[in-house]
C-alpha cells in the first residue's frame, strides 16, 4: 500500500497505469448483513452493510468518513456478499473533482461526532476503488491485477 520511487519502464502491453490522487490510502471491507449496532429500522427502511474503513497503518477511519460509509452502506446490501476494497479517499471541490491532500487534512484526528459531522457537509469526500482484496469467501490476492480489476468491475 506504499508507493516507492522509481525509475519505471513505461513500455509494454503488460504495465497497467492510474491516475495519481492525493488522498487517503484506506481499506474498506463491506458486509452485506444489516448494518451492526442499529435497532431494526423497520419494514420501510432499506438493507444496509456494515462498513468499516481501515488506514494504510491500520487505524480505523470509519467514523471519519460518515458520507463514505454511508454510500457504502447502501452499495454493500446489494452486492449479496461481504467485499474487501482498496483505494483512495480523496477531498472534492465544488464540481467533485478530486483536489489535494491538504483539504483533507482537517479531518484526520477528528474524533468528536459534532466536528466529524460539520467537516464532512463542509469538505466533500469520496472513495475511488482501484482493487479488490476479497470477494465472498474468496481471497484474490494471489491473482493478477489485470483479474482482480475484473472482479472489482
Amino acid at each position: 500500500m506504499l508507493a516507492t520511487l522509481a525509475d519505471p519502464p513505461l513500455t509494454g502491453s503488460s504495465l497497467v497505469f492510474e491516475p495519481k490522487y492525493d488522498g487517503i490510502r484506506a481499506l474498506i471491507e463491506i458486509d452485506p448483513a444489516r448494518e451492526r449496532g442499529v435497532a431494526h429500522p423497520g419494514p420501510a427502511a432499506p438493507p444496509r452493510a456494515h462498513v468499516r474503513i481501515w488506514s494504510r497503518l491500520g487505524n480505523d477511519k470509519t467514523t471519519q468518513f460518515p458520507s463514505i460509509v454511508s454510500a457504502l452502506a447502501a452499495f454493500g446490501a446489494t452486492v449479496g456478499e461481504p467485499l474487501v476494497v482498496d483505494g483512495e479517499i480523496v477531498a472534492l471541490d465544488a464540481m467533485g473533482k478530486p483536489v489535494g491532500f491538504q483539504r483533507l487534512q482537517s479531518r484526520i484526528h477528528l474524533s468528536d461526532a459534532k466536528d466529524v459531522e460539520r467537516i464532512d457537509r463542509e469538505q466533500p469526500v469520496a472513495f475511488i476503488a482501484f482493487d479488490i482484496l476479497r470477494e465472498g469467501n474468496d481471497d484474490l490476492r494471489g491473482l493478477p491485477l489485470v483479474e482482480r480489476r475484473k472482479h472489482l468491475e
